[in-house]
């Protein structure tokens, strides 16, 4: 199985998708083994996410999903790798994110 330090290779940081509570707790597992931490915060404060931005300095945080959602618009440049943790970890060769995942839409009240 792959690890948390092998999907940053030699960036500084990604963003990671995450599909489930399940996943989550996969990733906090290997986060935790690993030596990565959400600031001072210990790890029984830690809570799910669907997107975790993981820094090369083992820091991570929380990424809203309007900023996961907005990357993939057509015009923003450049933004960090996203990786689907599930098919990482799996050995998936396509485990790159090229949609959100989530679909958005507007709501008049």
């Amino acid at each position: 199985m792959r690890t948390i330090r092998e999907m940053l290779g030699n960036d500084e940081k990604v963003w990671v998708y995450l599909n489930s509570e399940d996943t989550w707790k996969q990733f906090v597992n290997m986060a935790v083994a690993e030596g990565f931490h959400f600031g001072d915060l210990p790890v029984e404060r830690w809570f799910f996410g669907y997107v975790i931005a993981v820094h090369s300095n083992s820091d991570m945080g929380h990424l809203p999903l309007f900023v996961w959602c907005r990357s993939f618009s057509p015009d923003v440049e450049s933004c960090p790798r996203k990786v689907d943790f599930l098919s990482f970890v799996n050995d998936t060769e396509d485990f790159i994110c090229i949609v959100s995942h989530f679909t958005t839409g507007i709501v008049n009240i």
